[in-house]
């Protein structure tokens, strides 16, 4: 039979119930069994004493007047709750009974330590049936040191007792009925919390479960972490842990705030407040992270605030540096590419001139091609590290080749950036491509400049352009994704800028945009130059 979690929580609390229901009921009638016998000896010693210290009953049982002693016992028995009083000589033979056809006949029982004079008590099957009996020794006018001159026995019958506690039976069974139902309710209860926590799970499938879950858990290569609904974090993933600094995942839950924990503030109040986030980029340490947070759900799928948060962080900084050298590569080809067809013109013209025997106008080409660069071509060959320069060199070819002036000024000698080769051609090439993109659309005079300096603690890149401007229906032109460019333009959609802003916040830099003409600041802490302090 398939039961879930809930009904066999359900059928062992009722099971439960019902046994101590029972024990219960066995231990209350068990109790009042021996609470009647022990009534029962109460009472039948105390008749037992007073019929003993009565003087009359003393003389008349010193002459053994049966005659009159018979009608006193039967007034006693219609008087007192007992079963059976028997006055009987020391020897033994009734004097009274409750069955005159006994009297003279031997009593049935112990008689020894009743003649020895001590009162007592005992359990015996006599002619009415087992019964609770107490001998005491009678003396004579009813006094306490006086010879005995018979023996009086006061008994209750077990039967006797036994109706007595069958009257008080309906209270122990209305007892047991009302812990039994409560018990189902009880059972109800457990049964419902079960399930609102386990589902129709069967403890095979959720042992199943909790194992494939730990295995999922722990071997994500994406972060997990669960809050709950006071912004504490509860759960959280190997992956997690490495990438915000957590101490080492372990199996169930733990209770942190992620304020006193040394990650990103940003983060860790988007983790405290529970803000949705979807696909943010957030850089922590030399780590950029890409980051999603949406409110727990239930079993069924149903949003469950109450239930906490859910965040995922995928690391972005592997992705970010293979798509900088991609979007380098595609600069550099794309730079390279207007260099040929430029240089291929200029090649067709020279060749033009010289076979016409214009060589005078063949130099003055020769030296309007090679004037405007020369300053940055010389560059090349003395800086150590000219990969911005010979990028800026190259873009101007493609700015020619799209009806764009393109105005270079890097100061000399050139800045050192913090950046790899890849992330500066990255930096630059999306910069000055986004600035010839918007020149081109816009009217003329189309121009673009880019700029080079530095800033004193800072190196600074700055790239204008004669464009309209960010389009102002986005948000965030620099978010992943955020672009004006049709689905299938060269080189995607919005992923560019992106990597401009994940590149210079993992060096620590910052980013400025200004109006009037469009704008772009990049501030990179300057490096220190060799042998400096």
């Amino acid at each position: 039979m398939r039961l879930s979690v809930g009904g066999r929580l359900a059928l062992v609390s009722l099971g439960v119930v019902i046994l101590v229901a029972g024990v219960l009921a066995a231990l209350l009638s068990v109790q009042l069994s021996d609470s009647g016998q022990r009534e029962a000896e109460k009472v039948t010693r105390s008749v037992a004493e007073t019929i003993a210290h009565e003087p009359d009953v003393a003389q008349l049982a010193a002459v053994g007047d049966s005659d009159t002693l018979q009608p006193m016992v039967e007034q006693i028995l219609a008087e007192a709750d007992v079963s059976f009083v028997t006055i009987m000589t020391p020897d033994g033979i009734r004097l009274t009974h409750r069955n005159r056809s006994e009297i003279g006949d031997p009593y049935l029982g112990s008689r020894d330590e009743a003649l020895a004079g001590r009162t007592f008590t005992e359990v015996y099957e006599g002619t009415l049936g087992p019964s609770v009996r107490t001998i005491a020794p009678i003396r004579q006018d009813g006094s306490d040191d006086g010879p005995i001159v018979a023996l009086v026995s006061v008994g209750v019958t077990l039967g006797a007792v036994q109706q007595d506690i069958a009257a008080r039976a309906p209270l122990i069974v209305l007892a047991s009925a009302a812990i039994v139902a409560m018990g189902v309710l009880g059972a109800l209860y457990v049964r419902r919390s079960a399930r609102r926590v386990t589902g129709s799970y069967t403890p095979t499938e959720l042992s199943r479960l909790v194992e494939s879950y730990e295995t999922v858990l722990h071997s994500l290569r994406e972060g997990l972490v669960v809050t709950d609904r006071l912004g504490r974090i509860v759960l959280y993933n190997d992956e997690a842990a490495d990438l915000l600094g957590l101490p080492p995942a372990t199996s169930g839950q733990v209770s942190l705030d992620p304020r006193a924990v040394d990650m990103d503030a940003g983060l860790a109040e988007a983790i405290a407040t529970g803000r949705r986030m979807v696909e943010e980029t957030v850089v922590t340490g030399d780590r950029v992270l890409l980051v999603n947070q949406e409110e727990a759900r239930d079993l069924n799928g149903r949003r469950a605030p109450q239930r906490g948060r859910v965040m995922t962080l995928r690391d972005r900084s592997e992705l970010q540096a293979l798509l900088g050298e991609l979007e380098g590569v595609r600069t550099l080809s794309d730079t390279l590419r207007s260099q040929t067809h430029e240089h291929g013109n200029r090649l067709h013209a020279l060749l033009a001139l010289l076979e016409l025997g214009r060589t005078d106008e063949a130099r003055r080409l020769i030296v309007a091609s090679t004037g405007e660069r020369q300053e940055l071509a010389d560059r090349l060959v003395s800086d150590d590290d000219a990969t911005v320069v010979a990028l800026l060199l190259g873009k101007l070819d493609d700015a020619a080749e799209r009806g764009v002036r393109l105005d270079i000024d890097v100061a000399e000698p050139t800045p050192a950036l913090p950046l790899a080769a890849a992330e500066a051609v990255t930096v630059v090439g999306n910069l000055v491509d986004n600035a010839l993109d918007a020149a081109a659309a816009g009217a003329e005079p189309r121009w673009v400049r880019a700029t080079l300096r530095d800033g004193g603690d800072d190196v600074v890149i700055e790239i204008s352009d004669s464009g309209p401007g960010f389009d102002p229906t986005l948000v965030d032109p620099f978010a992943f994704g955020a672009s004006t460019k049709t689905a299938h333009a060269p080189g995607g959609r919005g992923v560019g800028l992106t990597l401009v802003r994940d590149i210079v916040a993992t060096r620590g830099g910052t980013l400025q945009v200004t109006d009037a003409p469009t704008t772009v600041r990049v501030f990179l802490p300057a490096v220190a130059p060799a042998g400096g302090p």
